[in-house]
This record gives structure tokens, sequence and C-alpha cells, in this order.
């Protein structure tokens, strides 16, 4: 029963959101060409480790703009020409990390009058973000950076905590998210795989760009020498499964018994993980970095790249992976796809196969001319797609036809890094 009540009132506050927010758009009307723009974007959003944060901030704050202003919830790294905004500690605790952060961007609208807004994440922030532009008169862009998932059932199986707790009522807004989408002057996703979805479901292909994360290739050292077998990097949640990632350990471990693996991050799961080593006799084996800065300079001390979540955009961790000479073993899920090759790059495998897992990791460590050939590739794949100058290209050529796109019009089908 109490389930039942739970599931209920998200789904009202919820369709409530959506449904006032397809309200306001619809009774604003799309904004006309901006012209004579100073270039400032405003961007709201939840940002959950400052590597994350840098790989999206950098491409947009070199994209040409003026100011790249980012509302959020703490402070992050430092990167030229962004400024980043937070909600006063009073603010959140008078009216919750939400409405604080909505009124923070509303008031750098007031103030700094941003020439568009973008909002990472469907709910709350692209919400936020299509509310604040349609108040200004501004195009909105929304980052789908968590693919298809963000959406499907409602964003059921998401990690926002208010919809998690949709359950199977999520299914009825579903649709009323999609129609939302649909507001957006522009939305940008990580791979084909979520521009496909979106495509399907009746959204403007010529608002719909391609744009993955950066890696800039002058941040890693590549000639460190490997002291990791395998590597995990990401937070430590059920959507990241990470306890196979010591299942996997384990697996391995029979074969080669001298097996190290890290786990870079930190999360709920941690304590869980390290009793799950403990009991397969891996303990020793497995170190916990933590969440850490360090990053791009413990990456290239390893080998295989192992990613066991269950859904995905196209994975920031994995790419920085690549580009430090890790070889990706990772879930078929999401966009991994866009830029693992299965068997020529890496492999991808099929989700909670852990014994097939366990079979590529094992090929790749016992034969060092495949691990070799792998890595080489996995570099050059990383630097041909995802480097920081593709990026920011990309970025560029999207935030100039989103800025000259008067209401009504649709844009070229997007181009995006190969």
């Amino acid at each position: 029963m109490r389930r039942a009540l739970t599931s209920f009132l998200a789904l009202l506050l919820v369709g409530s959101i959506y449904g006032l927010a397809l309200l306001w758009s619809r009774l604003r009307g799309r904004p006309r060409a901006v012209t004579g723009a100073t270039l400032r974007v405003a961007v709201v959003g939840t940002f959950y480790n400052e590597n994350w944060f840098i790989s999206h901030a950098t491409p947009l704050a070199r994209s040409g703009i003026a100011e790249l202003l980012i509302v959020t919830d703490h402070p992050l790294g430092s990167v030229e020409r962004v400024k980043v905004l937070c909600p006063p500690a009073w603010t959140v605790r008078l009216f919750g990390r939400t409405l604080a952060k909505l009124g923070t961007l509303l008031l750098a609208g007031v103030r700094q009058h941003p020439d568009l807004y973008m909002g990472y994440h469907i709910m709350p922030c692209a919400v936020m973000a299509l509310a604040a532009g349609r108040a200004f008169g501004r195009p909105t862009s929304y980052q789908m950076t968590g693919g298809p998932i963000e959406v499907l059932g409602g964003g059921v199986a998401s990690e926002n905590p208010v919809l998690r707790r949709l359950g199977p009522s999520g299914r009825r807004l579903e649709g009323l998210a999609i129609r939302m989408i649909r507001e957006f002057d522009q939305v940008v996703v990580r791979g084909r795989g979520a521009r496909q979805f979106l495509l399907d479901r009746g959204v403007d292909p010529g608002r719909v760009a391609i744009i993955p994360g950066s890696v800039d290739p002058a941040a890693i050292v590549l000639d460190r020498p490997r002291r990791y077998d395998l590597v995990f990097v990401g937070r430590l949640t059920e959507l990241k499964q990470p306890l196979q990632f010591v299942e996997i350990l384990a697996g391995v471990s029979r074969k080669l018994p001298g097996v190290q693996a890290l786990v870079i991050g930190d999360g709920p799961l941690q304590a869980a993980m390290r009793v799950r080593a403990a009991e397969l006799g891996v303990a020793s084996q497995l170190e916990f970095a933590g969440k850490t800065g360090r990053v791009l300079a413990l990456l290239p001390q390893a080998r295989v790249f192992v990613l066991t979540s269950r859904t995905e955009g196209l994975s920031i961790a994995m790419a920085e992976a690549m580009m430090a000479g890790d070889v990706p073993v990772v879930g078929n899920v999401g966009d991994l796809g866009d830029l693992v090759q299965d068997g020529k790059n890496g492999y991808l495998v099929e989700p909670n196969d852990l014994a097939t897992y366990v079979e590529r990791i094992l090929s790749i460590l016992v034969e060092p001319g495949l691990w070799s050939s792998l890595s080489e590739a996995a570099v050059a794949s990383a630097r041909g797609q995802v480097s920081l100058d593709l990026v920011t290209a990309l970025w560029s050529e999207q935030i100039a036809a989103v800025l000259r796109r008067p209401a009504g019009m649709t844009g070229a089908s997007p181009r995006r890094s190969t």
C-alpha cells in the first residue's frame, strides 16, 4: 500500500512538472533567431565528478562563446571562460535543491542575459532550462546524457530518485516526456542509438545532434608501467553494477592468480564490493582509489578497462581509458558500440554475461601481442572520435545553428566526428 501511494505521488509530481513545462513552452512559443548575440550560454546540471564536468565544459567553453555559466550544486574545477554559479546554502535549506537551482538560473537570466539555456538530464535540469529559456525568449537545449533510459517508462530505471519511485505507473509519463522533448530547440545525444530512439518518436531530426564528451590527449601520458590488469571507473551504484566487476576479477584470478585490479570511484556499494572480494578470496588483489582527481594519471597504468553498467550513453570514463591505451571490455549497451568495435579495438559483451567478460579479458592478458594491437587501435579510435579539438568543432557548429534557427525552421541533419 505504501509503495503504491509513493508511486502515485511521484506520478502526480512528475506529471505536473512535465505538464506545466509543456504548457508554459507552448504559451510562450519558440524564440526567434538570436541576433547580435553576446554568445553566453547558461547550463544547469548535476556533475558527479570533476573529470565528467571538464570533459563537457571545456569544449563548450572553447566553441566560440564568450562565457559559459554553469548552475550546479557545488564548486567544480577551473575551466577558462566558465563561471560556476551555486545556489546559496540558505535557499537550498529553505526551498530544496531543485527550486534553489531554478532560482539561481532565473537570476542569471536577469543579470547576465544568456543567449542559450541548456539542461543536462530531462528531470529536473532540462525542464528548468526549458522554463527559463521560454521565460526570456531564448533557445533551449536538452543534453540527453544518459540516453533513452532518461525517458523510457518515465525514467523509472534511471538514477533520478523521484523517477525511480514511479514504478510501473511511469509508463504513463513516457509519451508526455517525449512531447516535452519536442519543445526544445536542440537535443544533444551521445550516439546513434539515442538519436534513432528520438527520431522513432517523432522528434525533428534537424534538432537532434550527436556530440560525445571530450578527452584531451595532451592530458594523458602513455609511457607508464601497467601495474593493474583491470580497472573499473564509475559511481559505485546499482546502475553501474560494480559487484559484477568483483565477480569478473575472481573469474580471471582462477586462471591468472596474480591479476591486480583497481576501482576508481566511490558510492554506496563500495562496502559490499569489499565484502564480496573477501568472500571470493581476491581482496588483496583489489585496490580502491576512491573519488580522485588523478583518474587520467591512473588509467595509463592499467591494461583492460571493464564496464558492467546495465545502461550507458557514451561513457566518458571508457573514452578516457581508451585514450590511455586501456583495452575496453564493456557491456553492449547504450551507445558504447559507437566507439568500441568488437574484436578490433576492444570487446562488446552482452550485459550480465560474466563468463564472456572473463573469457575476453583472459584472451587479452595471456596474449601480449593481442593486447598491444587492441590498445593501439583503442587509442586511435578515441583520438579520432572524442578528442577535445573534434568535439569543440562539433559544439561550434551546433551552437551557431541553434542560435540562428528561427522558430519553426528545422536544421540540416547534424554532422559528428567519425
